[in-house]
């Protein structure tokens, strides 16, 4: 039965391409981009990231709730807004009051954290320092050894929201957690994702986190190997939040 629907699905997409073909050549830029972009995903097993648990990001805090955004009109940003508000749930499922971030870049994801705090609590959002952004451990991506260098970190993070957030500036691997222990709802890993600094953060923030706390992790993803194959080596159960790169994990 698998093989006759395998042979319908492959017939359907050959029809598909010629299709595709008669009606506007260029058009199998898109398509095959698209399969492509299917392959690399699970070309490799210890990439695939369809072995962690899914679930649908609305499932993440059941029943009638609510959670708020913010707009970034035409800013780039390294967050989706889907992911957005998966951390707003992540926050609001935990009912946080304290959450600590490795990664804080422009503030988009510490601004979506601090909004959906308790009452009183704060997001602890920690970086490099600008004026002596040195990394201890290796970063291989060239495109994040730039953004260690760029200015204006925490900068889109609104003024009526900047005091629920307390801005760190060190680099995560000689970063002393231990005043942070045991004391953490929700800690998100954004920083570096070279296999050093996700194993370095993942480690401080399990020891950061309360029991029952969780961990999310962002660029969940064949693009960032580092970070599926260190996820995948963790003996905590893993979810992987639909439609996004945004894992975590509960602390037992």
């Amino acid at each position: 039965m698998k093989f006759h629907s395998l042979l319908h699905k492959l017939a359907t997409f050959v029809i598909g391409l010629f299709r595709v073909t008669l009606h506007n050549p260029l058009d199998l830029f898109h398509v095959l981009g698209i399969a492509r972009f299917a392959v690399l995903q699970i070309a490799t097993p210890e990439l695939d990231v369809r072995t962690f648990t899914s679930i649908d990001i609305l499932d993440l805090a059941p029943g009638s709730i609510r959670w708020k955004l913010q707009a970034f009109p035409g800013i780039p940003a390294s967050i989706s807004v889907l992911e957005c508000n998966g951390l707003a749930l992540l926050a609001k499922k935990t009912k946080a009051r304290k959450v600590f971030e490795f990664g804080t870049y422009m503030g988009v994801s510490a601004t979506h954290l601090a909004l959906n705090l308790e009452p009183g609590g704060l997001v602890y959002s920690l970086d490099l320092p600008e004026d002596n952004p040195t990394a201890l451990l290796t970063i291989h991506d060239l495109d994040e050894k730039g953004l260690t260098i760029e200015k204006g970190k925490g900068s889109l993070v609104p003024d009526d929201v900047k005091n629920q957030v307390v801005f760190l500036k060190s680099d995560s691997a000689v970063f002393d957690e231990t005043p942070y222990r045991n004391s953490m709802d929700l800690v998100f890993v954004d920083g570096a994702h070279s296999s050093e600094y996700v194993r370095s953060d993942t480690e401080k923030a399990l020891r950061m986190l309360r029991q029952g706390g969780i961990v999310a992790w962002h660029d969940c993803h064949h693009k960032y190997p580092d970070v599926v194959r260190y996820l995948k080596t963790l003996s905590q159960e893993v979810f992987l939040v639909s439609g996004t790169t945004l894992a975590f994990a509960q602390k037992a």
